[in-house]
């Protein structure tokens, strides 16, 4: 047995020296390259699912993601309803608050809401609230889904926002960030769709900002309370999109 084995190491092939890849040494610099804002998690969409879980299950759950003995998670991004209409996933279509303008039904979304407090409870730094779509009756297909942004509703959809927003900072869940428009580049069609979504056009995304914005300022949130804009799905297109719409609200964002 022995034998073989040296015979076996005897004609192993002899690679060529110039086939050795070239390992460079690693350097740690003490000099920060990057601030992290912080380390957290996406409500998207297991909530849904986890709602109908014993209560004492949520409060575990809820324990292993926020808390200090658990992940103690930083940030936590809770995704704000459109109504779920020809959305063909229950799991991805929450409930929306909105029933028509400035009238609002908060007893809806529970497991959206159940973990979105919890994270405030449990002391999360940043709570973020991103939507994929305004509410139905403000989208072109008047779904959630397959439809696009209506020019001239920026108001009535960042009133929408900022309403929100306030109703949870009033019960002390102290929403930071607000995205309008997380992955506005597609619509997620066709319908039925597997998720709530809604095209803004490069064209449009300045007024889904300036809608906003100034909503939270009629609200004196604006200090409190930062726009990210916008979340396309890749920086590729973000950044070949930027041109058209950023500058014109650069110092809203």
């Amino acid at each position: 047995m022995i034998k073989n084995q040296i015979k076996a190491l005897l004609f192993l092939p002899i690679l060529p020296w110039t086939s050795i890849p070239i390992v460079n040494a690693a350097t740690v610099s003490s000099t920060p390259a990057q601030t992290f804002h912080g380390i957290g998690g996406s409500g998207a969409w297991w909530p849904n699912d986890l709602i109908h879980f014993p209560l004492s299950t949520r409060q575990n759950l809820s324990s292993l993601l926020f808390s200090p003995s658990g992940l103690g998670l930083s940030s936590y991004r809770y995704n704000v309803g459109a109504g779920g209409v020809n959305v063909s996933n229950p799991t991805r279509a929450p409930e929306t608050f909105y029933v028509s303008p400035g009238v609002y039904d908060f007893s809806k979304d529970a497991g959206g809401v159940y973990f979105l407090t919890q994270a405030a409870a449990f002391g999360v730094q940043h709570l973020t609230m991103f939507a994929n779509s305004a509410p139905a009756p403000l989208t072109s297909g008047k779904a959630s889904c397959n439809g696009q942004f209506v020019s001239g509703t920026g108001e009535a959809y960042g009133t929408f926002l900022a309403d929100v927003v306030q109703h949870f900072r009033g019960m002390g869940v102290e929403i930071d960030l607000v995205s309008p428009m997380n992955e506005p580049d597609s619509s997620f069609g066709p319908s039925p769709c597997g998720q709530e979504g809604m095209q803004v056009l490069p064209s449009q995304r300045a007024e889904v900002v300036n809608g906003l914005f100034d909503a939270l300022t009629a609200r004196g949130l604006t200090s409190s309370v930062g726009i990210i804009a916008d979340e396309s799905s890749s920086l590729g297109n973000a950044g070949n999109e930027y041109a058209s719409w950023l500058p014109q609200v650069v110092n809203r964002v």
